[in-house]
């Protein structure tokens, strides 16, 4: 009896094994099978990310300058507090986005083709950051279509390729909604640390994600749990040390960008509208925005229809309990934050001054899709949705006008004058521009990257000009590169000794000022 008691349990013993592994091989399996489709996600992110990089590189002024801030460190040994002044007159932004640059100018011997590996890096990672916001805040479904929300969307693709500090604001947003979601859980020691450092990097970032700031508040009082000052003082230092430029910029200029902030907020900035004109542009703006984000190349009579249809499925989430009471109050301000503030702002909008409620579209489309794929008889709608926007957005990407004007083309233009004036044996150049005011600005740096001596036209060096857009009726060019057309100069007007003489000054490229630049 006793032998078979024993056997009886031995035998129990190893069907109780046998369950445990075969559910550690199922966990294990799932796990391999979650990490598969991240990296899939991933890797259909940087693709379409990198995908004709140099074509698709749209190099201009903000690029230009961000050649020279890095040149002015690299060469000069300056360390600089600030980086370009914003379209605010007395207002900068920070330096930390142009000091990231440097790793990658130095490693593409000083070209401004480092800057995409930045961008693409600092992309990839927003794609990530989406996924684990979301897993953290709901699950691992959310936090998978989130990601592949953010990795395909034609909209946040070409926002992650563009070569400027502003770039990274989507990302920002998304760890400063999980900021919220920890403040509102009583987590107030790791949520005040993350605020610390997300609002230590607003100056680097974009100034009028400040009007964000009051969130954080809101979501310790909705917490209902008594706030301990003492466990702050890590968010504190955090945002004092990644502060540090800003204070020292602003100790020994006296104040200038805050009395410019001030006088940006209280005198009249010149917008044409204003009242109910302003308001319904902003909401145009940011209809243009989501619908952007979701439809790719279909195109709905209005934009404002695709913001409407967020609003539905905002209420919805709402009625079916999808969003409980403090998060629907966090989004609601969120988004009404953004709009009350441009509609009565003075200054002229943008559509890139609302990328920081553009998390707002993600979560909601997220969530609308997720519950629909939750529901057996509404998941194949769950499905297709994700489908169709893959679909849409896909093939705006693939069909996309390559706009010829930008790195390759300059670059190329810039290769062309100096080969031409080092074979007529000119030392020096000078350039004009025949184009539109804004669009002379962004060669400058490549001038500096090939080693040339660069006047201004009336120096009397050889002139060489640079035309955009063509009009081969008006300005007959003699070479063109893409878009840009290049004409050459009157060879017959300048004589050895008029050249040489106008090489004798200053290289201008690298004296002039330049307009956003301060040193």
């Amino acid at each position: 009896m006793v032998l078979l008691y024993k056997g009886a349990r031995v035998s129990k013993i190893k069907r109780f094994n046998m369950k445990k592994l075969k559910s550690q091989l199922k966990i294990q399996n799932l796990f391999k099978r979650s990490n598969m489709l991240l990296l899939l996600i991933l890797f259909l992110g940087f693709f379409l990310r990198t995908y004709k990089v140099q074509e698709l590189f749209l190099y201009g002024h903000d690029q230009d300058l961000a050649g020279w801030f890095v040149r002015d460190v690299v060469e000069n040994k300056h360390l600089r507090l600030i980086g370009q002044e914003t379209s605010t007159q007395g207002i900068f932004i920070g330096p930390l986005y142009y000091y990231l640059l440097i790793p990658f100018y130095l490693l593409f011997g000083m070209d401004p083709i480092g800057g995409i590996v930045l961008v693409t890096v600092l992309g990839i990672f927003s794609i990530f950051s989406f996924y684990w916001v979301f897993k953290k805040v709901f699950s691992e479904r959310e936090g998978f279509i989130a990601s592949f929300i953010y990795a395909i969307s034609f909209y946040t693709v070409f926002n992650d390729r563009e070569v400027v500090p502003t770039m990274p604001v989507i990302l920002w947003s998304a760890w400063f909604y999980y900021a919220t979601h920890l403040l509102l859980n009583g987590k107030f020691k790791s949520g005040i640390f993350l605020s610390g450092i997300l609002l230590g990097l607003i100056w680097h970032l974009n100034m009028t994600l400040v009007i964000l700031m009051g969130l954080l508040p809101v979501s310790i009082f909705l917490s209902k749990k008594k706030f301990d000052f003492k466990e702050s003082y890590r968010g504190v230092i955090v945002f004092f040390l990644l502060s540090l430029p800003l204070l020292l910029f602003e100790l020994r200029h006296g104040f200038v960008q805050l009395k410019a902030l001030y006088l940006s907020l209280t005198q009249n900035q010149h917008d044409i509208i204003s009242g109910y004109e302003k308001f319904a542009r902003v909401i145009h703006l940011l209809s243009k925005n989501v619908s952007g984000l979701i439809w790719g190349n279909f195109s709905l009579p209005k934009f404002e229809l695709t913001f409407l249809l967020l609003l539905f499925i905002f209420v919805l989430l709402i009625r079916k309990k999808v969003i409980d009471k403090n998060q629907t109050i966090i989004i609601f301000l969120w988004g009404f934050i953004y709009l009350s503030f441009f509609s009565l702002y003075s200054k002229i909008v943008s559509e890139y001054y609302l990328n920081g409620v553009t998390f707002v579209f993600i979560y909601l489309m997220t969530l609308g899709i997720s519950y629909l794929w939750q529901r057996r008889s509404l998941r194949f709608y769950g499905g297709a949705s994700l489908i169709i926007f893959a679909i849409l957005n896909i093939n705006k990407f693939a069909t996309i006008n390559v706009n010829k004007s930008g790195y390759i083309e300059r670059k190329a233009i810039v290769s062309e004058i100096k080969r031409d004036a080092i074979g007529r044996e000119f030392p020096c150049v000078s350039i004009s521009y025949i184009t539109k005011p804004g669009y002379e600005f962004g060669y400058r740096y490549f001038f500096y990257l090939e080693g040339m001596h660069v006047n201004r036209p009336d120096s009397g060096s050889p002139v060489y000009t640079i035309v955009y857009p063509l009009n081969d009726k008006l300005f007959p060019t003699h070479k063109t590169f893409g878009h840009i057309g290049l004409i050459y100069p009157d060879y017959k007007r300048y004589t050895r000794e008029a050249v040489d003489e106008s090489c004798k000054g200053e290289n201008s490229n690298l004296t002039d000022s330049m307009f956003g630049f301060t040193k």
